[in-house]
């Protein structure tokens, strides 16, 4: 199961990249998948696991778990700047009254 196991994570990883665009929350959803998947095959593999092939992993991963915060940060900064602009309207329509 090595490579094949190896070549499924990796189609994962592109897979959450790709759901990283639309949704955020669901490729914070399949990115615990992916983990679930990522220990059962450490387990199975064991010893043999190929260490150089999870650290291609784990880059992989890295990236994207760096990706989903600066995404999170953005949508948090947007958030906060309409709500901004809604208190500064409120205020702005109750001072013209």
């Amino acid at each position: 199961m090595t490579a094949r196991g190896l070549a499924h994570l990796h189609a994962r990883l592109d897979a959450l990249g790709s759901a990283l665009g639309d949704d955020v929350h669901a490729a914070a959803e399949q990115m615990a998948a992916y983990h679930e998947e990522l220990q059962a095959y450490i387990e199975e593999a064991g010893h043999e696991a190929p260490v150089e092939a999870l650290r291609g992993l784990l880059q992989l991963q890295n990236g994207l778990l760096l990706r989903m915060h600066e995404r999170k940060q953005a949508i948090a900064e947007a958030l906060r700047l309409a709500r901004r602009a809604e208190a500064a309207s409120r205020a702005y329509a109750r001072d013209a009254l």
